[in-house]
């Protein structure tokens, strides 16, 4: 069974590598830029902690805490899309 902080470290590790792979310039062009291209839509280190701070105000036990609705608060445009799925 893989833990929360095991699935996060991969997460972060992986954008790390991608990173190291798109700067070799050893490597083939294509490979540099398929790790780019990766890179372009991947979540970034701050953003994937960002996540696990709201993770964890999320299932805390106190909904009135004033530091867990600023959490909340800040990751609201996460939550939003202007995608329309209703058509």
């Amino acid at each position: 069974m893989t833990l929360p902080h095991e699935r996060t470290r991969s997460v972060i590790k992986t954008e790390e590598f991608l990173r190291e792979l798109a700067r070799n310039t050893e490597l083939p062009q294509d490979i540099r830029s398929y790790a780019k291209s990766l890179l372009r839509h991947y979540p970034s280190a701050d953003q994937i902690l960002s996540l696990g701070r709201l993770e964890e105000c999320l299932v805390s036990d106190a909904p009135d805490d004033e530091y867990r609705r600023r959490v909340i608060a800040f990751h609201q445009p996460l939550f939003s899309s202007s995608l329309d799925f209703t058509r």
